[in-house]
């Protein structure tokens, strides 16, 4: 069952108060984006829309809209609902030969404002992802993850693969930071999200080497900080994986969290007129 918030959804280009909502096919292939609007501005569309395709692509559906039609259905939900700050989800559904599109709020729980000077607990999870390019929907993985956040008082668990190799947040991705050097597990296993491809920018910009690189969970120890990146985290720091502590008030690591803000900001105040 789609889970919405606000007034209305759209499907397949149409309007449709959210008691209409609807139980999708259960054997279908699902896809899907999660964007974050601020200000009545979804973040980074045009990327999203990227990602959307690829996972299409991967997923072997055959046809995706338009980037004019995907923006011009993100915006309509957003004057329809009146909601200038929030998450929205973008679901295509294929089985069968026949396909459809839902657009939708969601509900959402961003940081605190301590969660970003404290930093957040996590722990390791033995698991990966399917088709881990492509955002696809694998509800077992996620009522799995979800239990184990809950029942620990976490906020993430990190993906493991079976060689001990550090992947990915079950909705994060994750990065590591020694000195003023970040690392990151390679692009060919994990989600490419959107947030991690800016955040990156942001350490071009910022003049501090990134390397994509594999690391074991007996390595970590070595490392000053771990971060994680989304679309509702943003640029997050984190306490703990397991036992092992790491520094949050990191200087390089602040850096990068006021330069990522400032990405924001830019794109805010360019697309400003699009949204509400």
């Amino acid at each position: 069952m789609i889970n919405c918030i606000g007034t209305y959804f759209i499907k397949d280009g149409h309007l449709f108060p959210v008691g209409a909502v609807e139980v999708l096919v259960t054997d279908a292939v699902l896809i899907y984006e999660v964007a974050r609007v601020i200000d009545g501005v979804c973040l980074f569309l045009e990327d999203h829309y990227q990602r959307l395709r690829d996972s299409a692509k991967l997923a072997g559906i055959p046809r995706i809209m338009k980037e004019e039609e995907f923006a011009e259905e993100i915006n309509t939900l957003i004057r329809a609902n009146k909601i200038a700050n929030g998450n929205i989800k973008i679901l295509v559904q294929y089985g069968n030969g026949q396909q459809g599109a839902f657009y939708y709020f969601i509900p959402h729980a961003y940081p605190t404002s301590d969660n970003y000077l404290q930093g957040v607990k996590t722990d390791f999870l033995l698991a990966k992802r399917n088709l881990p390019r492509a955002k696809t929907v694998q509800q077992r993985l996620r009522d799995e993850a979800n239990s184990i956040i809950r029942e620990n008082g976490l906020f993430e668990v990190i993906l493991v693969n079976s060689a001990k190799e550090i992947l990915e947040g079950s909705r994060t991705n994750i990065f590591f930071v020694k000195g003023t050097e970040f690392f990151t597990p390679p692009s060919e296993f994990v989600l490419p999200g959107i947030t991690r491809h800016k955040v990156k920018e942001c350490l071009a910009d910022l003049n501090f080497p990134c390397t994509e690189k594999t690391i074991e969970i007996n390595q970590v120890s070595s490392y000053d900080a771990v971060f994680l990146t989304g679309t509702s985290p943003k640029v997050l720091p984190v306490s703990s994986i397991g036992k092992e502590k790491f520094v949050t008030r990191h200087q390089p690591l602040q850096q990068l969290m006021k330069a990522y803000d400032d990405k924001i900001e830019a794109y805010i105040k360019t697309n400003g007129t699009k949204g509400l």
